[in-house]
Order: C-alpha cells, then sequence, then structure tokens
C-alpha cells in the first residue's frame, strides 16, 4: 500500500539510522518520526475522511428519520387526545353492544314466534278433527233416530 516515495523515504531513514549505528553516536530520531507520521497519515488519511462523511451523511439521515417519527408521534398523540373522537368511540361501543343485544332478542322472539305458530297449527287440526267427529256424530244420531222412528208400513 505504501507508495514508491514512501518507499524511497523509509529507505533513506533507515540507511540514517544504519550509518548512526555504525558510528555509534546518539541519533536523532525526531527528522525520521516526522516522516513516519507523514508516511501513515498520507497512507490513512484519505479513508479515515471518506469514512467520515458516510458517518455525516448516516447521520443526518437519522435525525431526519427521527424527525418524521417524532411529527407522527405527535400526530397520533393527538389523536388520541382528542376528546370528541374517545366519546363518538364510547357511542358506538355502546350502541354496537345494545344491537347485539336486540339481534339476540329478536332471535328469542322468531324462534318462540315460530312455535307458538306451529302450535295453533296443531291446534286448528285438532280443532277440525273435533269438530268433523262432532258432525259425523251428530249425522250418525239423525240416521239412529230416523232408523228408530220406523218407517210407516205400508198396507
Amino acid at each position: 500500500m505504501m507508495t514508491d516515495i514512501e518507499e524511497a523515504e523509509v529507505k533513506n531513514v533507515q540507511l540514517q539510522i544504519e550509518k548512526h549505528d555504525g558510528d555509534k553516536d546518539e541519533v536523532d530520531f525526531s527528522e525520521a518520526a516526522k516522516k513516519l507520521a507523514e508516511g501513515l497519515l498520507s497512507i490513512y488519511q484519505l479513508p479515515l475522511e471518506q469514512v467520515q462523511t458516510e458517518l455525516n451523511e448516516v447521520t443526518s439521515k437519522q435525525q431526519a428519520l427521527l424527525g418524521q417519527m417524532q411529527i407522527e408521534n405527535e400526530k397520533l398523540q393527538e389523536t388520541f387526545d382528542d376528546v370528541k373522537l374517545n366519546e363518538m368511540f364510547q357511542t358506538v361501543k355502546h350502541y354496537q353492544g345494545k344491537l347485539t343485544f336486540m339481534k339476540k332478542e329478536m332471535t328469542s322472539i322468531h324462534e318462540r314466534a315460530f312455535k307458538l305458530k306451529k302450535r295453533a297449527l296443531k291446534l286448528q287440526q285438532i280443532k277440525q278433527k273435533e269438530a268433523l267427529n262432532r258432525e259425523q256424530q251428530r249425522e250418525q244420531e239423525i240416521r239412529r233416530e230416523q232408523e228408530l222412528i220406523g218407517k210407516p208400513v205400508m198396507s
């Protein structure tokens, strides 16, 4: 990853270090440290700046989303706080309960009316049979009476 210039600098520093080691004098590393720091900086500065810009971008997008979420939360809270809306929901719930009760009551009444009609039909049939039986008995009694009265004899 090092460029040719950086490699040349490193070789120069190494040669100076070897020269000074050979003389066994006290070596000043400040120049070498500066050059090494500059080399490291030149290698990593560009990627770090790119990461920094990407992080700034992500942070700004997050802040925008956070703002939108806060606005939506405020709208929802206003809706929940709306007293008239809550009253309307309570009224709807109340009337829904009444409607359910009325449906059950109407079903019950319908069933009872159906049973009563069925019973009335049976009673009507029974009365018709009784009336038919009474009519048949009267006819039989009339025939018996006529038979008892006797026939005039012709002589």
